[in-house]
């Protein structure tokens, strides 16, 4: 097997871009583009460039493919830890007497309001978040509307976002509110 510069090249290239990263998903395409190319230039071992080149971009492709893949699914599984979290605060009670029922409640949220925590399974240390209940408020005459607080940290930055469920009765699913 020829070890050339043109393949350290790729090779260094693909390394360095991994810094621009920034899903699971990103991270997989890249690292199974830079192993698939990497595969591509070892398995040609010819000496033809052309042959070499396009053994790479075959690797490469393919290697993007697989890797986003494996990435995307990772992502997905923080998605439903996320949505796990926010049907589980959806779900607890909350007694009619709540200061959560009150007009102001999302407008300071109270300590004590319900929630729940949730880890990412495969980034335990650097992927987290957790769901607070904001606010419930009566949507006609058994329906009611809750407003939840999902935060989000990754990597150290925390993103948060206020969403509204509301449903029609009390068997009903709760339902996103499009704003």
């Amino acid at each position: 097997m020829k070890f050339s510069a043109k393949t350290a090249a790729i090779v260094l290239a693909g390394s360095l871009s991994l810094s621009a990263c920034e899903t699971n998903e990103e991270w997989g395409q890249l690292l199974g583009a830079v192993g698939g190319a990497a595969l591509g230039v070892a398995l040609a071992g010819d000496d033809d460039d052309t042959v070499v080149a396009l053994a790479a971009l075959a690797g490469a492709g393919l290697g993007a493919w697989i890797g986003g893949n494996i990435g995307r699914g990772l992502d997905e599984r923080e998605r439903e830890r996320l949505a796990g979290s926010t049907q589980q605060v959806l779900a607890m009670e909350v007694p009619p007497a709540s200061p959560l029922r009150s007009a102001n409640a999302a407008a300071a949220p109270s300590a004590s309001a319900p929630s729940a925590a949730w880890t990412s399974p495969t980034n335990p240390t650097t992927v987290s978040g957790k769901t607070t209940l904001l606010q419930v408020a009566s949507n006609g005459s058994s329906g009611e509307c809750r407003t939840v607080r999902q935060l989000v940290v990754k990597n150290g930055s925390e993103t948060s976002e206020d969403v509204q469920f509301c449903r029609q009765t009390a068997s009903s699913q709760w339902q996103p509110v499009q704003a």
